[in-house]
This record gives C-alpha cells, structure tokens and sequence, in this order.
C-alpha cells in the first residue's frame, strides 16, 4: 500500500479518495495487525467498516461482536466504540467516513516507514489527544477502556 499512514501504534491507514468537501465522504482501507486495538472513543462522524479480509472485535452498544470478512461494523455518529484485532494475523477492512475524519488521520498520522514498533512516542500521543480535541472527539479515560477489556500503556 503507498502512502500509508500509522496512527500512533494502531491501524495503518490509506485513503483510497481524495479529501475534497464536495465528494461528502472518505474511503480509506485499514490495516490491523495482530494485536492492534483502538481505545474506547466516540465522533460526530459516522463510520462504517468493511472486513476484507481477517476478523475484528468491535465494542459497540455494551457488548463486544466478532465481525469476519464479508461483514460490516456500522457506528452511528456519537456512538462510544472500540476496535481490536485478537488474531495472529493481519485484518484488513474499508473505512467509509466523513471527509472530515480523513483530515483528522492526516493530522495525527505519519508516514509508516517512519515509525519504529512499540509503543507511540509522547509527542504523538499529545498531538493525537490536541488533534482530537479540536476535532471534538471524546477519548475514554484507561478505567473506561478497563472496564470493557482494553489495557492502556
């Protein structure tokens, strides 16, 4: 995939369209590798996930679901979710979005050749957490990722 983006130390992002107000939405194609979880959050933007290969636990309306290849997450505006990949192997998925979300993964994305495995450095996660607040997102606190399974730093 060209200009792949890492988002801190989860999925690795593409957008597949270009972020022009006037097209209303953003595709983006998605890589989980195993393990790779995003945190309990929510957005006024909604989403919807397309599993093209692989299987995802997506955290939505109180429970945990297994979403497999062919089948599809769809997470309403404002909706508190999470995402984790508990397989041994990639999961890929198409992210249809607002063209607003794909301004924010440019944002607090960077090219994925350059980040190195592990954790994310601090300064990316303060500017994820800056971004994200512009953005108005609401980040769940690590007790509210606890309480759903998700283990933060």
């Amino acid at each position: 995939m060209e200009n792949i983006l890492a988002v801190l130390g989860g999925p690795r992002i593409q957008h597949l369209t270009t972020l022009m107000e006037d097209e209303g939405y953003c595709l983006m194609r998605a890589e989980f590798g195993p393990g790779v979880f995003v945190p309990l959050h929510s957005h006024e933007d909604r989403e919807t996930f397309y599993v093209l290969s692989g299987e995802l636990e997506a955290w939505s309306d109180g429970s945990w679901t297994s979403i497999r290849a062919g089948e599809i997450f769809d997470v309403p505006a404002n909706t508190k979710h999470s995402i984790k990949n508990g397989s041994n192997e990639s999961t890929f998925v198409i992210a249809v979005s607002t063209v607003r979300m794909g301004e924010f993964f440019k944002k607090v994305g960077r090219p994925a050749q350059s980040v190195k495995p592990g954790p994310p450095e601090p300064a990316d996660l303060q500017n994820f957490r800056t971004v994200a607040a512009q953005y108005g997102f609401w980040l769940g606190s690590p007790e509210d990722n606890a309480a759903i399974g998700i283990k933060l730093g």
